[in-house]
């Protein structure tokens, strides 16, 4: 649900604004996506602006091609398609208010930092003040659901149990030929298997590979598993792409 009312009036308060204004493109701002639960994977190839002010309706500021993600929006919709158009849009919502947005002063919390400069040059122009939303997307964003809470909690169960299978069963087997890729492809049909899904394919490394945090096997150049070397396993899953992973190493 869009965050409205006197908590999103506190958390403003928090942020010493005045308005959230909510911007995406081409998924640059998953705060944004998240706040305005667009749809997972769905295009987002026009800027989008959306204006949460204290006091008021919400306004969206949308390209006209792309109007259908907001179907069951909870206030006003101002379409675009001229460049002219939006930014006069955008002059009449942001011309003399202080406004929270993704931005993070010298990138000191990069995950925050989402919004172009640009965008924020663009606005000043306009007539606002910009200011971090980080109170913002601490109370509305990066909070769990109950079902992402006990989705995180079931996936680092299960990741836990593959971890100690896998580790336990290549230190029998070191000194067999057994190598970091054989492992990996282990590691993964476990976890499918237990109902996981993951972006990237886990990290095994053994001896010195495991002191590189990034290391990527590759069948025919990965290492082998010799005695008394370190194996290092780092895993990460969920039950869907959209849930809170968790992660073992």
């Amino acid at each position: 649900m869009i965050p409205s009312g006197p908590e999103l009036r506190e958390a403003l308060a928090a942020a010493g604004a005045d308005g959230w204004l909510l911007f995406e493109f081409h998924g640059l701002n998953p705060v944004a996506r998240r706040v305005l639960s667009l749809p997972e994977g769905g295009l987002s190839t026009r800027r989008l602006f959306v204006l949460l002010p204290a006091e008021g309706e919400p306004v969206a500021v949308a390209h006209r091609i792309e109007l259908q993600p907001l179907d069951g929006f909870p206030g006003r919709i101002i379409p675009y398609s001229r460049w002219e158009e939006l930014h006069g849009a955008l002059g009449s919502l942001v011309k003399g208010r202080t406004l929270a947005m993704e931005i993070s002063p010298e990138d000191a919390v990069p995950y925050l930092d989402r919004i172009p400069y640009g965008v924020v040059e663009l606005l000043r122009r306009l007539g606002a003040t910009i200011v971090p939303s980080g109170p913002l997307v601490s109370r509305f964003a990066a909070r769990w659901s109950a079902r992402e809470t006990e989705d995180h909690r079931a996936a680092a169960e299960i990741l836990a149990q593959v971890a100690q299978d896998q580790l336990a069963r290549a230190v029998r087997e070191a000194e067999s030929g057994l190598t970091e890729s054989a492992v990996q492809a282990r590691v993964v049909a476990a976890v499918e298997a237990r109902g996981l899904v993951f972006d990237t394919p886990p990290i095994v490394a053994f001896g010195a590979n495991s002191a590189n945090p990034h290391y990527e096997p590759h069948p025919g150049r990965d290492a082998t598993l010799r005695r008394d070397q370190v194996v290092l396993l780092d895993l990460w899953a969920g039950r869907s792409r959209s849930t809170v992973f968790a992660d073992q190493t």
